[in-house]
């Protein structure tokens, strides 16, 4: 232990003296205190990038994936409610949280040309702003493609704060309209700067998109910092390190000293009221540390608002179940379908009228999911925890006849069904006997005599305390166990929904990446990219042979990586000459790209062809429809070979 805090020591000074070596004199506070984050590229994934969107494009991709959207989008249940009545519960809540100031009472920078929204709450030159970056090609695709709907999402937006969407069929989708990036005054004064608390890189970017500080989320926070006190909020981000990995620098409970950290230059995302002391956020497990009231981007946050009635859910992910087109009575696989949000959304548009098969490989996740369609009181969600990867069952497991599932792992079985869990949950809401069964575990000691006595050990003891102060584990919970699945049997499934994992290059905000899409940013080369499709590959293959012939494959990520998209899209149509690309409805993306990249290795990667690249959706980051990258492409299933 002395020597891993030895080495995080270590790598904090080096870190520190490096960023402060490299200037001379602290940076002018209006610099300083502000929000302007830049993501590094490895400069290989970055001449890839260039080479499919240009350069231009693709450095306001970049400067997009830093700021979240301009609106939040709320899909409404449409089994339980209607959009209109969404829209009046939600302007009371705004009235009622006074956000209808927050949205539209506070000053926005004249001079930060990304800002989408005025003082007055008004869309400001969305269209003609991000049209007048464009060359002239780019143009008339945005101009062809949905202009006409762009404008009439504006003029909505302009009416209110909340609006409906306009485009076709999806009127069951509600837009939140948020203001950013704002100006925020800090109150710096020469040799006092203001108190100040630094959080995590996850925390910060569920700040962006309207969350509040909790208690998990901070790191570190300036000496004397009391319950009451106003203090700004700033980002800790991964730096270079001594052994030329990368480290926060920071570990939580620091006292900030040192008031120039060049590390947090420009990486001020507000100012808020701290609702513990400096003593309280360290000593407390959860809970609001900071209550921000002043925000670079003002998005209302409606965690925990109309549960059952109202699901937060990106514009993409929403048109993709559109696209899929389920019908009632059909059985659809949802691949990967954590956490849930287009499952349900087949399911509703289904009206609950047929299987929903969602399946992931982690347990928790796959409780999530039932807990979703629980809340949203959906009975058509089965879900299983099963591995994409082997979601084809082998020939020697299909022995049940019954279900076009395979052999499952019946000690695990228990509810898997979101209809079961609701009903376990009304019937027994606090159970404790799951815990009674560990409480009284119990050795049997015996002697040379023959005489025995029973004991229950200091173990369990601890481990039972543990239990009553945490609560039920994953296996204690209610519900149960979920159930496994070893596979389906081919050709079992009407239509399969494969939104597959990938790199994430699409997510915002980013204030810089995640794990793994750090790597990719700064060490990693276009191998590691390459190695994400083959993966994805992999999980197709699964898809094909378990959808009927007749039947629908919709395959989405959320990344803006070609080589997971375009040229996926390439390698079915190669393979699977049964296979077509169809139409989607409604459009809402962009065309895809056509063409090829030969990497340095002489592997060529070939994306699309000339007329395949309107068949498909891609969602970019600097259009005008503000959304997160993304990629949704529909495959016609024909007639297979035998």
């Amino acid at each position: 232990m002395r020597k891993a805090r030895d080495l995080v020591r270590g790598l904090r000074r080096r870190s520190f003296s490096t960023a402060r070596s490299s200037t001379s004199a602290p940076m002018d506070p209006a610099d300083r205190y502000s929000y302007n984050p830049v993501l590094r590229w490895n400069p290989q994934v970055e001449a890839y990038f260039s080479k499919a969107y240009g350069p231009h494009h693709f450095y306001r991709i970049s400067q997009a994936l830093t700021h979240p959207s301009c609106y939040s989008c709320i899909r409404v249940n449409t089994l339980k409610s209607t959009s209109d009545a969404v829209i009046e519960k939600l302007l009371a809540i705004i009235q009622e949280r006074e956000l209808d100031n927050v949205v539209d009472g506070m000053h926005v920078s004249e001079s930060n040309a990304a800002a989408k929204f005025d003082t007055e709450g008004n869309l400001q030159s969305t269209l003609g702003e991000c049209n007048n970056h464009l060359n002239l090609d780019e143009q008339k695709k945005v101009n062809v493609g949905n202009f006409e709907q762009l404008n009439s999402q504006k003029k909505s937006l302009e009416t209110g704060p909340i609006s409906k969407c306009q485009l076709p069929g999806l009127d069951y989708v509600v837009f939140v309209r948020g203001s950013g990036p704002h100006t925020i005054e800090y109150g710096y004064e020469i040799d006092r700067p203001p108190k100040e608390v630094i959080v995590s890189r996850k925390c910060a970017e569920a700040v962006l998109r309207g969350a509040q500080v909790y208690v998990p989320g901070v790191l570190a926070c300036s000496s004397h910092v009391e319950k009451g006190d106003v203090v700004a909020v700033s980002v800790a981000v991964e730096q270079p390190g001594a052994d030329g990995g990368w480290v926060v620098g920071i570990t939580r409970g620091t006292v900030l000293q040192d008031p120039y950290h060049f590390e947090r230059n420009a990486l001020y995302i507000g100012r808020g009221v701290t609702m513990l002391s400096r003593a309280g956020i360290f000593r407390a497990s959860g809970g609001i540390a900071v209550d921000m009231n002043s925000r670079v981007f003002k998005l209302p946050s409606f965690h925990d608002v109309l549960e059952g009635e109202i699901f937060l859910q990106n514009l993409p992910s929403i048109v993709t179940a559109h696209a899929l087109d389920p019908q009632q009575g059909e059985r659809i696989l949802d691949m990967c379908a954590a956490p849930g949000g287009k499952t349900t959304a087949i399911a509703i548009l289904m009206k609950d009228k047929g299987e929903v098969v969602a399946v992931d490989r982690s347990h928790n996740k796959v409780m999530d999911i039932q807990k979703l369609a629980a809340e949203m009181g959906l009975h058509c969600v089965t879900t299983y925890k099963l591995d994409a990867l082997k979601a084809v069952c082998r020939s020697d497991e299909s022995n049940d006849t019954i279900t076009p599932s395979c052999r499952k792992d019946t000690e695990d079985v228990t509810l898997q069904s979101s209809d079961s869990q609701r009903v376990q949950m009304e019937k027994n809401p606090c159970s404790t006997e799951a815990f009674n069964t560990d409480f009284t575990c119990q050795e049997i000691v015996t002697n040379g005599e023959g005489n025995q006595r029973t004991y229950t050990s200091k173990a369990d003891i601890r481990k039972s305390i543990r239990r009553m102060r945490n609560g039920p584990g994953r296996n204690q919970g209610i519900g149960g166990r979920v159930e496994k699945s070893k596979g389906f049997s081919p050709n079992s499934f009407d239509r399969v929904l494969l939104d597959a994992p990938c790199s994430a290059l699409g997510l915002r905000p980013r204030l810089f990446a995640s794990e793994s899409l750090y790597t990719l940013l700064s060490f990693e080369t276009t191998e590691s990219l390459r190695n994400h499709a083959k993966y994805q590959r992999r999980m197709f293959d699964q898809a094909v042979q378990l959808v009927r012939p007749g039947g629908v494959i919709v395959y989405s990520t959320c990344t803006i990586n070609p080589g997971e998209n375009e040229a996926l899209v390439r390698y079915a149509l190669d393979s699977y000459k049964f296979l077509s690309l169809a139409s989607q409805h409604p459009r809402a993306g962009g065309p895809g790209l056509v063409g090829c990249f030969q990497f340095s290795d002489g592997y060529s990667e070939e994306w699309l062809r000339p007329g395949e690249e309107e068949l498909v959706q891609r969602f970019d980051p600097s259009s005008p429809l503000d959304t997160i990258g993304f990629f949704i492409a529909k495959f016609n299933v024909g007639p297979k070979d035998t």
